[in-house]
Order: structure tokens, then sequence, then C-alpha cells
């Protein structure tokens, strides 16, 4: 009896093991579904913020600090160039956002670049140029947006003359979205050829204004138009700029001086 006793006692036993050994992998098991939710649920709220309004309080939030350049005449806070006549002489004003590598700002560009540079030229309206680092990631580089956005900034701080003709000339030779991009020896060439000295290159060369183009403009632009090319006249967003003709005549239609006619008296 005594031995039977004792075997029973043993089977016990070894049940009350196995039972215990069940709960501890069933709690471990469930330890790991939490885990393994909680981080799901992490990465689904961080994606959305990305992708929402909330991507850009992250991103400025990680910006290093320090005081940012910018620009001859820009001020610290200012998220545009200015071109044309002067905020304060009643003209049009036409804001335009654009990114270089943007297949619709080229087309933007060869729509109305000469509507555009002209109707500035004779201070018809004052221009507010935002330039973009929106494609940053579509480019193999991952930076040809920031470095064309900062060449731009850097033509515009030693002479704003030649802003548009650089910018003429980088749209006329736009890289494919989702190539490299332009090099940096390319892209002086064409601000060279817009009427750039040395000066820019070094300029380039030590991204002065990319802080102000990743800690100013782009944060702003995105609340405030959000794509490229966004495009405003007197705050309200334009959009038929695809129709030849249609943005000079509402620019004209806003206060801008309509071309004169070369029609002579019969």
């Amino acid at each position: 009896m005594a031995t039977s006793g004792s075997s029973k006692s043993a089977q016990e036993r070894r049940e009350a093991q196995r039972e215990a050994l069940r709960k501890q992998r069933q709690a471990e098991l469930k330890r790991q579904r939490s885990v393994r939710t909680l981080v799901i649920t992490v990465i689904v709220i961080i994606a959305v913020a990305l992708a929402g309004g909330l991507g850009y309080v992250i991103y400025r939030s990680v910006q290093p600090d320090g005081p940012v350049a910018t620009p001859e005449g820009v001020a610290q806070d200012q998220p545009h160039l200015l071109l044309g006549a002067p905020d304060d002489s009643g003209k049009p004003v036409l804001e335009v956002h654009l990114d270089f590598m943007c297949p619709f700002c080229g087309q933007f560009e060869e729509i109305n670049g000469e509507d555009v540079a002209q109707m500035v030229a004779d201070d018809e309206i004052t221009l507010h140029l935002v330039p973009r680092r929106l494609l940053d990631a579509q480019s193999t580089t991952g930076d040809y947006s920031s470095r064309s956005a900062n060449a731009l900034a850097c033509v515009y701080d030693e002479n704003p003359d030649n802003a548009i003709p650089f910018l003429q000339l980088m749209f006329a030779n736009q890289p494919a979205e989702g190539s490299a991009g332009l090099d940096d020896d390319q892209i002086f060439a064409y601000a060279q050829e817009a009427g750039a000295s040395d000066a820019v290159r070094e300029c380039m060369t030590a991204k002065t204004y990319q802080p102000w183009v990743r800690k100013v403009v782009d944060p702003w632009a995105a609340e405030n138009g959000g794509g490229t090319p966004y495009v405003e006249i007197d705050g309200e967003q334009f959009q038929d700029w695809s129709a030849p003709g249609a943005l000079r005549a509402a620019l004209e239609a806003a206060g801008a001086a309509a071309p004169a006619s070369d029609g002579g008296q019969g």
C-alpha cells in the first residue's frame, strides 16, 4: 500500500508540474500577443501621424536647433523669395510653390514661365516663390530637391535678377522623377549661365540655405498649400494654370497691366 501511495503521489506531482508549465506557456503566449499588439498599434499611429499633419510637427521637433541663415532681404520666418513689385505696391500677389524634381512644376513653367517672367520684369505683379523639398525621397540621392532649392536661394542671395533665369534653365533641363537628379557641377553650370559667380558655388557646397528650406519653407508650405505646384493669386488658390494664358488673364483681372497692343493705325 505504501508503494502504491508513493506512486500515486509522484504521478500527481508530475501532473501538477505539467499543469503549472501549461499555465506558464499560456501566460507567456498572452504576454507576447500583448507586446505584438502594442508594437503594431504604435507603428500604425506613427504611420498615420507621418501621413497627416502631425508628420510635420514630428519633423520639426527633430530638427537641430540653431540660427537659420536666410538669403539677402529675406526675414527669418519668411517662407518665400520675393521678386517683382514690392509687397506694399498694391500689385497682384502671385504665390508659386515648386520643387525642381516635380514633373507638374515643369509643366507649370513650360505653360506659364514666360508670362510670369515678363510680368515680374515689368513689376506688374509681386511674386512669392516658395522652393520646396517635397520630392527628396523621389531622387536616388535622397536630397535633390533640397540641393536645388538651396541653389536657387544661393543664386537669389547674390542677385535676385538671376533667380528666374536660373529657374528657367533648371526646368528646361529637369531630370526625371526617381533619378539621381542633376549633380552639383551641373546645377552650378546653370547658375553660372544665369549670371552667378563662384560665390554661389561656395554657398551650394556649404548648403547655406538648406536649413531655411527644411525648417522654415517646407513646414510652412505643407500647412499652407500642400503639394507642388501650388498657385495662389492674392491668397486664393488658382487651379486653372494648365490652360495656356489663363494665369496671365487672371493676374490681369486682379490688377496687373495688360500687355500693350502692337496694332497700328490704318
